[in-house]
């Protein structure tokens, strides 16, 4: 039988912990290919079927639901909670909304570096790409042999590039407890070697998912994105229909109070890890309708008196070649004040994030930079923002400015271009497509198929970096700018860095950080660290992992010890508190109000006896509330919630959630095993549950941390958690799945209950049973 990811997981960590070697934790690194990890982070289909066409896999995952065939109904039909496939022949960036809203995305045309799968990779939807058997003619759409409608369900997947007809059942693999550990061994190593793993993210809610899934900063942020928001996107085309400069500066000026906004969220949702910030690069066409949609409308004269100027904008700005013309740094030279408002914006909201104690770090990343004396130019922009806004604060630690390395003559002219700057990221998915003199989303569906069946390609090199050509000008390029500026940092940020064997190489030339999608990060942590120990770029004796091995010994403190964290302040008790935990746990006994609240109010509970709020159960000396009480706590509860509580606790919640559905699993392998009843008889059985509760236990306690950031009282629960799971490693094994005596899963139903109520979240809704 063959052994599953998660059961090659669990047997790496198990033998690295009984080991307690750090060869054995090495070896645990090495077990697992960093692809399998994929199949934690994205869906696959659930039975076999055959499929009616094929495309290219360019972003993991399937997915099911009806055709649309325009960005604006895949946002009309998630408005309506409905789930859609959006088709179409390519996506631009005036496609990004709906897109979002789409459960995945087919295109018929377009490569593994297109638009939409980057965009797609970026969020975790399925996609697949240049789908040469698919036509769409008006609203049907021809697949292979078959002709569907808009309106029709198909499910594609995105992880082998196949389509097929109707709806088919899909689901998701549990990642086991285990593998944050692994992932925890391999931070270890790209820590002691210098390297970041970080995400490319362009707002602050992908910010925050890239951070939670092990990002340590933000490798490539595009403003563009930014740009196609429903509030934004009206400020930009009337910067680019501007007819004269009053109309222009004052579009820059409403552009410039929204970048700072979209740039103050990114900050903060990476406070203290670095955010490389690329300034605007696609031409301004992309920003304005499509050109034969505008010429069909002035063909049958439907066009309104804007989409008339916008007509004679999109012909005024149309180029042959619009990805090797009017864009990157060449558009901020010939349009002066566009980057000139986001480096503005940039300065202030870091100095905003500073003024509150925070620590943005941020990169401005000039692209398509082909000439020193072109990035000599865009890095005086920053430095003439700096000297115009007055904030001395950032000048030091805080702003750095650097290049994309995208074109062949960039990587060529690396140590002239490395005396104006602080740091090159390289841009692979552009580089592979200059150097090959490939179209990248022409080329992939027939072109590159053919060339790897002859033997031409040995792979398709915009999925696996071409280490003889683009890779020898990033190592061409790497030896330059040391040479030049010996501390300048190196990155790559193109969907290479994804790849685990093309992130190897580059690590094998001493790059200083990688940068990938969000939904690739946790593979990218595991093949850097692969990679970082085949290239020998760490010192092996100085490594040190925690490898926990004592059940209790791991975690924020051992079984029985003080903690070592700051106690949870004083709670301030009162009427509404006290019914709320009366509500919250069902039942209360005395010791039980005491470790909720920390004392037990008694004159407030007598109160609410004599009010016939409250019973008191005299033989179990146990408090309940009423039925009276129950409308007492509804009336009251607003005393204890409210936006601001909802809004601090949602991401830490969110956090929670796959916390809450490790300990349910732990707890049926602590109470079953191999389908029976657990006897207990097993030690070694028993000793690993016991150790991952204590795990549990201490990853839990930093969510419970910024949950109490919000409501100090929460704090309470990750002492009363450790306690359980010291108690449970000190033999009083009651504590692990006891009712009614503190156990640790009382304690956790109780938090998450508080949790749901507080919040106002539908537990049968949501599902976190």
């Amino acid at each position: 039988m063959t052994t599953s990811t998660s059961d090659r997981i669990r047997a790496a960590v198990s033998a690295a912990r009984q080991a307690g070697t750090t060869d054995a934790v090495i070896a645990a690194l090495g077990a697992v290919d960093p692809t399998e990890l994929a199949t934690f982070l994205h869906t696959s289909l659930e039975v076999e079927a055959e499929a009616i066409a094929n495309g290219l896999p360019a972003s993991p995952g399937a997915a099911t639901g009806r055709i649309v065939l325009t960005a604006l109904a895949a946002m009309d039909a998630a408005d309506r909670g409905e789930t859609v496939i959006l088709v179409r022949p390519e996506t631009t960036p005036d496609d990004v909304l709906g897109m979002q809203a789409a459960a995945g995305i087919l295109t018929t045309r377009g490569g593994l570096a297109s638009h939409a799968a980057v965009v797609a990779r970026g969020w975790g939807i399925p996609a697949v790409v240049g789908a040469a058997g698919v036509e769409i003619d008006g609203d049907r759409v021809r697949l292979g042999d078959h002709e569907v409608r808009s309106g029709d369900e198909i499910t594609i997947d995105g992880t082998d590039g196949s389509i097929y007809l109707g709806s088919l059942a899909v689901s998701g693999d549990e990642a086991p407890s285990e593998l944050d550990t692994l992932l925890g061994w391999a931070d270890d190593v790209a820590e002691l070697a210098g390297l970041e793993v970080r995400a490319n993210a362009d707002a602050a809610d992908d910010a925050t998912t890239s951070r939670s899934l092990g990002a340590r900063g933000i490798g490539l942020c595009r403003t563009e994105h930014m740009f196609l928001a429903p509030s934004r996107l009206p400020l930009m085309r009337r910067f680019i229909l501007a007819a004269d400069a009053a109309t222009e500066a004052e579009a820059l000026a409403a552009l410039e109070v929204a970048q700072e906004a979209d740039f103050e969220g990114i900050l903060e949702s990476m406070d203290g890890l670095p955010v490389t910030v690329r300034l605007l690069d696609p031409p301004l066409h992309e920003f304005l309708p499509d050109l034969v949609e505008l010429t069909r409308g002035e063909a049958t004269q439907a066009l309104s008196a804007l989409e008339v100027e916008e007509l004679a904008a999109v012909r005024r700005l149309h180029e042959t070649n619009p990805m090797l013309g009017t864009r990157g740094v060449r558009l901020g030279m010939i349009r002066p004040g566009v980057y000139q408002m986001q480096v503005r914006a940039l300065v202030r909201a870091a100095a905003s994030l500073v003024a509150r104690g925070k620590q943005p770090k941020v990169e401005i990343m000039v692209p398509l930079v082909v000439d020193a004396e072109e990035l000599r130019v865009a890095r005086g922009w920053v430095t003439d923002a700096l000297d115009e806004l007055g904030h001395p604060e950032l000048s030091a630690g805080v702003l750095a400015v650097g290049a994309m390395i995208e074109t062949p003559r960039a990587a060529l002219t690396a140590g002239a271009l490395a005396e104006h700057a602080d740091f090159f990221s390289f841009g692979t998915n552009d580089l592979t497509q200059m150097t090959y003199a490939f179209s990248r989303d022409d080329v992939e569906a027939a072109l590159l198929p053919a060339y790897e069946a002859a033997g031409i390609l040995e792979s398709n090199p915009f999925a696996a970096l071409d280490q003889p050509g683009v890779g020898r000008l990033i190592e061409l390029a790497c030896a330059d700018a040391r040479a030049a500026r010996p501390d300048i940092k190196l990155g790559i940020c193109g969907e290479h860095a994804g790849h685990p064997p093309s992130a190897a190489y580059v690590i094998g030339l001493g790059l200083d950080s990688i940068s990938c999608s969000p939904f690739r990060v946790p593979m990218a942590r595991l093949g850097a660290a692969q990679a970082l120990l085949d290239t020998e770029r760490v010192d092996v004796d100085a490594l040190r992992f925690d490898i926990g091995d004592a059940p209790a010994g791991a975690g924020r403190r051992a079984a029985g010890a003080p903690a070592d964290h700051a106690q949870p302040p004083t709670i301030e008790i009162d009427e509404a508190l006290v019914v709320h935990v009366l509500k919250i746990r069902g039942f209360a006994t005395v010791d039980g109000l005491r470790a909720s609240l920390g004392a037990v109010p008694t004159e407030i509970l007598d109160d609410l006896a004599e009010r016939g709020l409250v019973r008191h159960i005299e033989a179990r000396d146990m408090y309940s509330l009423m039925p009276d009480g129950k409308t007492r706590h509804a009336e009251l509860l607003s005393d204890l919630t409210g936006p601001a509580i909802s809004e601090g606790l949602a991401d830490p919640y969110a956090r929670f959630l796959p916390l809450n559905d490790e300990l349910k699993e732990l707890c049926t392998r602590w109470q079953m095993r191999d389908g029976a009843p657990n006897d207990h008889t097993d030690a070694a059985y028993d000793s690993t549950c016991v150790e991952q509760l204590s795990d549990l236990a201490d990853r839990t306690g930093a969510v419970i941390d910024q949950m109490g950031v919000t409501v100090p009282r929460i704090g309470r629960y990750g002492d009363r958690l450790l306690d359980a799971a010291a108690a449970v490693a000190a033999g009083e094994t009651k504590q692990f799945t006891g009712v009614m005596c503190e156990s640790f899963h009382d304690v956790w139903m109780e938090l998450h209950e508080d949790l749901i109520v507080l919040q106002g979240i539908d537990r049968a809704a949501e599902g976190s049973y």
